[in-house]
């Protein structure tokens, strides 16, 4: 039975852009093309290290980010508009001297390195998309309000820290170890026991704003490096039907697009990393051919 190689530990610190502003990353170290991992609306960047264990065992790179007003990241300006957090991708490469990574986004980090590669054509050799960057909302809703309505996150404020954690332990049961803490990263906790999202209310409104006005498709056609959409199976009924014809139009428009349906939850690569790393190495040697 093959050994299977030990992945280089993570190590987190901040990066200063040149804005001014930081963001939180966590790398693991790598002597082949770099990976940069991106997550989606008020998450983290701890959500990719089982992935990231699989690329850097691989011999990779591996860089995960907390973007703008996420995790430990700073909240910047207030910009949360996809000029702003797509540069910020940009200019991470450039602080990590990250020549042409793979970039790869899941769900809301799906739209924003689709919006990256299209911004910044030169920056990047692949681009994946996990379970995102194709869903249209301003097409789902009719107003930026009824988006803002049907997304906006519960309330947690009078809810105990312990009852917010079996809630989400209920929702990660039987995936990989360290799933729970992962999104427990999720929330800050105050000194009285509140938790609250690190990602705060208007931000997190401001994003859903941008995303209900962008129309994801509209610069697909400028992203020209081989690109892997990874779309999860969700059953039946209209949410269902407009993500596959989400994926059907991006397609038409990628001039390197494929996809690959996977099975799982919407946070798959918590939940199936090793599968979701998988496709990512397969992206990779497509990159280099």
């Amino acid at each position: 039975m093959p050994t299977v190689p030990t992945p280089p530990p993570i190590l987190e610190h901040h990066v200063r852009l040149p804005a001014g502003h930081e963001l939180s990353v966590r790398q693991r170290a790598g002597d082949r093309r770099p990976f940069l991992l991106v997550h989606g609306l008020s998450s983290n960047a701890r959500l990719w290290d089982g992935v990231s264990a699989a690329l850097a065992a691989a011999g990779h790179r591996v860089v995960a980010v907390d973007q703008r007003g996420h995790g430990r990241s700073g909240s910047a300006d207030g910009d949360m508009s996809y000029d702003a957090v797509a540069a910020d991708l940009a200019a991470l490469c450039g602080v990590l001297e990250l020549e042409q990574p793979v970039l790869v986004g899941q769900s809301w980090g799906g739209n924003v390195v689709l919006e990256a590669a299209a911004r910044h054509t030169d920056a990047f050799s692949g681009v994946a998309a996990v379970d995102g960057g194709f869903i249209a909302l301003g097409e789902a809703h009719p107003t930026p309000e009824e988006a803002w309505a049907a997304l906006r996150p519960p309330a947690l404020a009078d809810r105990a820290p312990g009852e917010v954690r079996q809630l989400i332990a209920r929702s990660v049961e039987g995936w990989p170890s360290g799933a729970l803490d992962a999104q427990m990263a999720n929330l800050h906790q105050h000194a009285d026991g509140r938790v609250e999202p690190r990602l705060s209310l208007d931000a997190h409104e401001a994003i859903v704003r941008a995303m209900w006005a962008t129309d994801p498709f509209a610069r697909m056609a400028e992203v020209n490096v081989p690109t892997l959409l990874l779309p999860v199976n969700g059953g039946e009924g209209e949410w269902a039907a407009r993500k596959a014809a989400g994926v059907d139009e991006a397609l038409r428009r990628l001039p390197e697009g494929r996809a690959i349906w996977l099975d799982g939850a919407h946070d798959v690569h918590l939940q199936r990393p090793d599968v979701v790393a998988d496709h990512l190495l397969a992206l990779g040697h497509r990159v280099e051919q």
